[in-house]
């Protein structure tokens, strides 16, 4: 049942790609038929970028409210009868002195993206709604592997993270090969009703798909200490709540603490990178294949159906990156750490080493693009397979980047008047905090509002670099950015400043508990006569005695009292900073005065 939701949830953002890609292949046809003397036809992508971006950034709280479905099939609903005006619109050919065909083709395609951003921005929620936030391995970074942690409740995303990548940023290539192959043969109209059809089967699909959100998960609670009492409010929705300990009295107010958790985020420099980062890798993406598509056409000649299947490499690319998030690639398994103590060894886990992949052959290989990008006699399998590996590590980098902000920002764990571990009661299973991650969605819909401003931009004027500059100098200032923005992401994640994780007055409690764990540890070790590890490691918890499995109460399961961190994890909404507000040592004073400064902003 979960499989079949999260597979409707990665269908449904394939469908809207592919719906960006049909477009991009039908331009020149269209701009023929409309007689588009000043390639306005191009801008109906820009416009239905823009129209993605509007929901996705300022109303991404609401179906925490309502629920999903409502909103997802209100606005597949609302997006089919957009689809006929435009194909109207290129039905036949148009004067090119009658504007009013232009101005029905882009005033649709701009209301269409509007619509379909309300369905957007709750398919990468779905998967976090049903396999939570969390990515943690088996050799987490200075972590204690904590089998009953909050985070993996949910079975973890895993593989469906680098499905749901594919189709947010592969699928348009698929959509571009069938619009390129429409547009060799018919009229371009067809290509719009191809949409349709699109459109009505994943209506279908989502009619079938049960409600993610039932009313049960729209409330929340939060304990309010007044005084010495500590009062519990249940409430509507989750973000306000997660802010300020009130619910929402009407959606209006819901959508404002969104808007300002966003902003938040937005506050922490190693977030804003990060975004940035991910933002520029999709608009790069649309930018390649808007390159790609000129160069094949205009300096190879091919016909529209052969560009189109160019193009589609570019998808193929990206879907090599999708295994490389299953857990059991490049297994964890085989990197073995001293687990449950204090030593400060890294482990060469499985997303560092992914994360360090992508970081530096995505600019060598945007460069190699650029050198190859200057038409015959250059083979034309060469730009094209260079353009497939930026790909593959453009899918790994976005589901990386996703990765970081789910481990960096979930704070599910962490009780809002609790230090420490929850035990559960009586049997009964430990509460989570709050089950939409509001600062992990939070993240998200800020990471997608960039990507879809810069690929509207990066739409708007790729054409008119490549016109003006030239094919290879329009390439080359798309790989210079990247490497900007890469050697801004590297600058974030490079960890230089060691804090203190664990109260001194925890320390003694967490040395004997370490000392103990040790021993055990040996002493299974010894007596299995050779077995591995992890297993020994598995079957600790299961044989230890009362004394071996005490430990004290601290958050977040660390390894030691120090943590090495980076600019990222040193941001004011961060789980470590968290955890360090609620042990008392840093001051809580200048994140209020913060936070009142934002509201104050955001008022005037």
């Amino acid at each position: 049942r979960k499989r079949f939701v999260a597979t409707v949830a990665c269908v449904s953002t394939a469908a809207i790609g592919i719906l960006i890609g049909i477009y991009a292949g039908l331009v020149p046809s269209v701009q023929y038929y409309i007689a588009d003397l000043n390639h306005f036809a191009i801008m109906g992508n820009v416009y239905f970028f823009v129209g993605l971006a509007i929901p996705t950034f300022f109303f991404w709280p609401l179906p925490l409210l309502h629920g999903r479905k409502p909103y997802i099939l209100s606005s597949l609903v609302l997006a089919m009868p957009l689809l006929f005006p435009q194909a109207i619109s290129v039905s036949e050919l148009r004067s090119p002195y009658v504007s009013t065909w232009r101005w029905a083709l882009l005033c649709s395609r701009a209301l269409m993206g509007l619509t379909l951003g309300f369905a957007s921005m709750n398919f990468n929620s779905i998967l976090t709604d049903l396999f939570g936030s969390s990515l943690m391995s088996g050799n987490p970074h200075q972590e204690v592997v904590d089998r009953d942690d909050l985070r993996r409740h949910g079975g973890g995303m895993g593989v469906w993270l680098g499905i749901w990548t594919w189709c947010f940023t592969g699928a348009s290539g698929i959509g571009f090969l069938i619009g390129a192959a429409i547009i060799n043969t018919a009229n371009p109209c067809w290509g719009f009703y191809t949409s349709i059809v699109i459109v009505a089967l994943v209506l279908l699909l989502n009619v079938i798909c049960p409600e993610v959100r039932r009313s049960p998960f729209r409330r929340s609670v939060a304990e309010v200490k007044s005084g010495d009492q500590i009062s519990r409010r249940v409430a509507r929705g989750e973000v306000k709540m997660h802010r300020v300990k009130d619910g929402p009295t009407w959606w209006w107010e819901e959508v404002y603490h969104g808007v300002l958790l966003s902003l938040e985020m937005l506050r922490q420099p190693g977030f804003a990178v990060v975004a940035l980062y991910t933002g520029w890798i999709y608009a790069q993406i649309v930018l390649i294949i808007v390159l790609l598509g000129s160069l094949t056409s205009k300096y190879y000649m091919l016909k529209s159906p052969l560009v189109g299947l160019c193009i589609l490499f570019v998808s193929i690319g990206a879907l090599v990156a999708v295994p490389f998030q299953k857990a059991n690639i490049f297994s964890r398994g085989r990197h073995h750490q001293e687990l449950d103590t204090l030593d400060r060894k890294v482990a060469w886990t499985t997303h560092l080493m992914r994360r360090a992949i992508f970081c530096i052959l995505l600019p060598l290989v945007g460069a190699a693009y650029t050198a190859a990008s200057g038409g015959p006699p250059t083979p034309v399998a060469v730009p094209v397979f260079l353009a497939a590996l930026i790909g593959v590590f453009s899918g790994l980098a976005i589901s990386e980047c996703n990765g970081l902000i789910m481990e960096t920002f979930d704070t599910s764990d962490l009780p809002a008047r609790v230090s420490g571990r929850l035990r559960s009661v009586s049997g009964r299973a430990k509460r989570i905090n709050y089950s939409s991650f509001p600062r992990v969605t939070a993240g998200f819909a800020v990471c997608h509002t960039f990507g879809f401003l810069l690929a509207a931009v990066a739409t708007a004027i790729g054409g008119e670099a490549q016109r003006n500059l030239g094919q290879r100098t329009a390439t080359g200032v798309v790989a210079g950015i990247l490497l900007l923005l890469t050697i801004l992401l590297l600058a974030v994640l490079l960890r230089f400043k060691e804090v203190q994780i664990i109260p001194s007055s925890k320390t003694l409690e967490m040395e004997k508990w370490t000392q103990i764990r040790r021993e055990s540890i040996a002493r299974r070790r010894s007596s299995s006569g050779g077995g591995t590890q992890g297993r020994v490691a598995d079957d600790t918890t299961a044989t230890m005695t009362d004394e071996e499995m005490w430990r004290p109460v601290l958050m977040g399961n660390p390894s030691g009292k120090m943590r090495l961190v980076n600019i990222l994890e040193l941001g004011a909404m961060t789980r470590w900073t968290e955890i360090r507000k609620k042990n008392r040592l840093i001051d809580e004073s200048a994140a209020h005065l913060n936070r009142a400064a934002l509201e104050t902003a955001a008022e005037a």
